[in-house]
């Protein structure tokens, strides 16, 4: 592990000392401008060393943080600042490169020609281009932290099903997922959630899992702000990936890891929440009936695959509409669209839409989708659907770009 921390701060060094003699002469030699420049860069550069550092000496990942929220804020600002520095190299390095397969051609041409090899001005152009590239990534970044983090916007969401009663036209059913409470740092922030939640006036409420980040103590501060949510026909919540706290290193048959499952199914029901572990419930609202079904989390590749389809849909009466709460989106894919026994609607979280995107009328991306078919908003295959919901919270960067933190409103028909 030294060995790798060593190699690390070693090649980022490098590449912050090849950045910077880059793109210091923008500001002139010797003038105030580059002094201030010079020092901003390497105070910046030396405390997040620091910090990589001391992190690494002293962070026990399998003891819960009380200062979770504040890391995630520290761990935001490194990730934007490296990623910034990264932007800013690619036009230097890639001119480097072509400047090297000039050097090695200009003994194959005429003078004349010789001469625009090397042109000063076009390189100045590009190191005036790299600090423009990293400035904005590094602008846009902090952006998202100070303006996007806590944007909650609600989606009202039109959706007819099959065999759906006429008499339940208009049900509404307010969606939410990923809450990630352990990278809130206020409970005001979560209150603003809840009542945008509570004027909708849902006849349910479902949240599809990732309550915290690893611990169940990260939800300890937010059970009562939540237990206000309010509906008609009850709360139902299912687990996701971050539930298990399997990303700290503990083993599945140790107490502590124990302790923690079963402390986290008390948070659900101390938050008035119905957790569905792999079952079913039948749901009759005015004499009309439709099933509820909740698995725990499933994932494609190396996510845990706890989710038990078979299990969870062995009792539900096959006559009735079905709703499956399941939180990660390629469950839908693998085994849901084409499962023995119809499921109208999955509704799902876990990308989080990457919390970086574009999301404007017309024009719907983020890098997420390489990985996600199925990664925010509505789909439909043969006439079943999947919604995925981009999250309220948010993990590893404090913020969000273009895709905001989402409430989703169904008006189901």
């Amino acid at each position: 592990m030294i060995t790798r921390l060593i190699f690390f701060i070693s090649f980022f060094l490098i590449l912050d000392f090849y950045l910077f003699a880059s793109i210091s002469p923008v500001f002139g030699k010797g003038n105030l401008s580059n002094k201030i420049f010079n020092v901003i860069y390497w105070l910046i550069s030396f405390v997040i060393y620091f910090i990589i550092i001391y992190v690494f000496v002293n962070f026990d990942r399998t003891t819960p943080s009380v200062h979770f929220n504040n890391e995630i804020l520290i761990s935001s600002f490194m990730f934007i600042v490296f990623i910034s520095k990264f932007f800013a190299l690619f036009p230097l390095i890639l001119d480097d490169i072509l400047r090297l397969f000039r050097f090695v051609f200009q003994f194959f041409i005429s003078d004349s020609e010789r001469q625009s090899v090397f042109n000063i001005s076009r390189l100045d152009f590009l190191k005036k281009s790299s600090l423009f590239i990293g400035s904005t990534f590094l602008v846009t970044m902090l952006g998202g932290i100070i303006f996007g983090r806590y944007n909650f916007r609600t989606n009202h969401v039109n959706l007819k099903l099959k065999n759906w009663s006429d008499k339940l036209k208009g049900f509404k059913i307010v969606h939410i997922s990923d809450l990630h409470l352990g990278s809130f740092n206020s409970i005001k922030k979560l209150e603003e959630v809840v009542e945008l939640i509570n004027n909708e006036d849902p006849d349910m409420v479902v949240f599809t899992g990732d309550l915290v980040n690893n611990f169940y103590n990260e939800a300890i501060p937010y059970v009562n702000t939540l237990n206000k949510i309010n509906s008609k026909y009850g709360n139902y919540s299912v687990l996701g990936n971050h539930d298990y706290c399997d990303y700290v290193g503990l083993k599945r048959n140790s107490q502590q890891w124990k302790d923690n499952f079963n402390n986290m199914l008390n948070i659900h029901k101390n938050m008035g929440f119905n957790l569905l572990l792999n079952e079913s419930k039948e749901i009759e609202v005015e004499n009309q009936k439709f099933n509820l079904v909740g698995v725990e989390n499933w994932g494609a590749g190396n996510f845990n695959k706890d989710g038990d389809l078979e299990k969870a849909m062995s009792s539900v009466n096959e006559k009735n509409t079905t709703i499956l709460l399941s939180h990660d989106p390629s469950h839908w894919t693998a085994q849901v669209v084409d499962f023995n026994k119809r499921i109208d609607l999955q509704l799902a979280g876990h990308t989080h839409g990457m919390q970086f995107g574009i999301d404007i009328p017309g024009i719907k991306w983020s890098p997420v989708q390489w990985r996600y078919k199925q990664w925010a908003g509505l789909y439909n295959k043969s006439n079943k659907f999947i919604y995925v919901n981009a999250g309220v919270g948010n993990l590893a960067y404090a913020g969000r770009v273009g895709i905001m933190p989402e409430i989703t409103v169904l008006n189901i028909s």
